[in-house]
């Protein structure tokens, strides 16, 4: 599948014929955070970027470089981690997303690889509605897409499988599976991500230390290319047909 070119590698004549295509604006969103030893500090911007590059190949539209931290305090325990308060994040959003509305996009979406912006990222979509006469946006988890299509055997865990192929997929030097031996017990790491992941009934961890001691858990398989394929473009093209279908392109 090809990958499309973001903003900050093109002219400005090219973003705005990219623009004028579909007003579409698709914003890559993560974080920064550890993710073991075995992954980089920035796998979740880089997972967001892998999927957003080739849901923009398949919906048209401009792909927007957007900042790589996100909102991930209980992280913080492990050096490295930038956190970013979501009152921060927010602000950046409304600048950016307000710059691209005046460039004429009125169809925007956030594709996201880190559950903690969640919050922030509802919030802003809210406010730039409210405050962009015209402009829709829409939010797609990608990580979830993943989860729920390809996660059968081995779960959406934090520096797992699901984790590896999205940086595998574009940044294959930046993984190192050799160090991937001290994954954190399975049971009690998956027990907290349910509990926590429950729509119901949930609670807000404080220190990723108490859900998994090393800063990660969870089974790494099948990271053949066949399988970097299969879910890294499967989740792309889930993604581009639900966005196409809302915006009706």
């Amino acid at each position: 599948m090809e990958r499309a070119r973001s903003l900050m590698e093109m002219s400005s004549p090219e973003t705005a014929e990219a623009l004028n295509r579909t007003n579409l604006a698709i914003l890559p969103i993560g974080s920064v955070e550890q993710h073991g030893k075995h992954l980089p500090m920035g796998t979740d911007y880089f997972a967001a970027e892998s999927i957003a590059r080739r849901v923009t190949s398949l919906t048209g539209g401009l792909l927007v470089d957007f900042i790589p931290f996100g909102v991930t305090p209980l992280h913080m325990g492990f050096p490295g981690t930038i956190n970013l308060r979501a009152g921060t994040m927010i602000a950046v959003f409304m600048d950016v997303c307000g710059s691209l509305y005046h460039h004429g996009a009125r169809n925007l979406v956030f594709l996201n690889w880190h559950e903690r912006n969640l919050p922030a990222v509802e919030i802003a979509a809210e406010q730039i509605q409210n405050e962009c006469q015209g402009m829709r946006v829409l939010i797609v988890h990608a990580h979830f897409i993943a989860k729920d299509s390809y996660g059968q055997k081995v779960g959406l865990t934090h520096g797992g499988e699901l984790e590896v192929l999205p940086v595998l997929a574009d940044r294959p030097e930046l993984v190192h599976l050799e160090l991937a031996d001290d994954s954190s017990p399975y049971g009690h790491g998956e027990s907290q991500d349910r509990l926590r992941r429950d729509p119901s009934v949930y609670y807000i961890p404080k220190d990723v230390r108490t859900m998994y001691s090393s800063g990660w858990y969870g089974e790494i398989g099948d990271t053949s290319p066949d399988r970097i394929v299969e879910v890294v473009e499967g989740t792309a093209r889930n993604a581009a047909n639900r966005i196409k279908a809302y915006f009706e392109i």
